[in-house]
C-alpha cells in the first residue's frame, strides 16, 4: 500500500503517511466522514456551452455561405447552392440547435426536426416542379413524424409498459409500409397496388404482438430476464 500524495511506501497497519501525514484509506477501515486524500486545488476552466455551439454554428454557417457564393459568381443566380443550403441547414436543424438548450425536449426538437425535412422537400418539388410534394412527401414525412414524436412522447413520460410501446411501434411501422407503397403507387404510376408491403407488414406485426405477449405474461417476461439478462 502507497501514501496517496507523496507515493511512500506504508505497511497495512499504518493509518497515516509517516512522511506527509496524509490519512491513508482502506477498505477495512470505519471512515469518520473527512477526506481521505488530497484536495484537488488545480483551478479549472469553466466549460462554455455557447462558446463551442458558436464554433459550430460557424462550421455550419462556411460551407452554407460558400456554396451560395460560388453559384452566384458562376450562374449568377441560386441554381444548386439551394439544395447544398437546405441540407446543410436541415442537419444544422437536427444536429445542432438542441444543443442551445440546456435541457433540450426531444417531444419539442422531433416535431421540429420533421418540419424542417418538410420545407426542404418543399423546396425540392417547387424546384423541379416535381408535384410529388402534397401527394406523397407530405403525408408520408408526416405518419412518420406522428409515430416517431408519440414512441418519444411515452418514453420520455411513461416509466412501465416499454414493451407495450416498442409493440405498438413494431405494429405501426409494418402498417406505414402499406402506406408507403400505396402512396409511391398512386403518386408515381397513377394506379393503387400492393407488391412488396405486405412482407414488413407481416413480419412487423409478429414482432410488435411478441413484445405484447411478453409485456402481457408475467412468467414469460421474468424468464426471458433469466435467461438474457434484460
Amino acid at each position: 500500500m502507497y501514501c496517496v500524495k507523496c507515493g511512500v511506501e506504508l505497511s497495512n497497519g499504518q493509518t497515516e503517511c509517516p512522511l506527509c501525514q496524509t490519512k491513508v484509506y482502506h477498505p477495512d477501515l470505519i471512515s469518520d466522514g473527512e477526506q481521505t486524500y488530497p484536495r484537488d486545488n488545480t483551478p479549472h476552466d469553466k466549460f462554455e456551452l455557447k462558446g463551442l455551439m458558436f464554433i459550430i454554428t460557424m462550421i455550419f454557417a462556411i460551407p452554407l455561405v460558400l456554396s451560395l457564393v460560388c453559384d452566384l459568381s458562376i450562374n449568377g443566380r441560386v441554381l444548386w447552392s439551394g439544395y447544398a443550403m437546405g441540407a446543410i441547414a436541415l442537419a444544422y436543424i437536427i444536429v445542432a440547435l438542441p444543443f442551445w438548450f440546456r435541457h433540450p425536449n426531444p417531444v419539442i426538437f422531433v416535431p421540429c426536426d420533421f418540419v424542417g425535412a418538410l420545407v426542404y422537400l418543399l423546396y425540392i418539388d417547387l424546384e423541379t416542379q416535381g408535384g410529388w410534394f402534397m401527394p406523397f412527401a407530405f403525408p408520408a414525412v408526416g405518419v412518420v413524424a406522428i409515430i416517431t414524436t408519440a414512441i418519444v412522447a411515452l418514453r420520455r413520460y411513461t416509466k412501465r409498459g416499454v414493451l407495450y410501446i416498442y409493440g405498438g411501434a413494431f405494429i405501426a411501422v409494418g402498417a406505414f409500409a402499406v402506406l408507403l407503397e400505396m402512396l409511391i403507387s398512386k403518386t408515381f404510376d397513377g394506379a393503387i397496388k400492393f407488391v412488396w408491403s405486405i412482407y414488413p407488414l407481416i413480419s412487423m406485426f409478429i414482432i410488435g404482438m411478441m413484445l405484447i405477449i411478453i409485456a402481457i405474461c408475467k412468467p414469460l417476461r421474468q424468464s426471458l430476464k433469466k435467461k438474457f439478462f434484460l
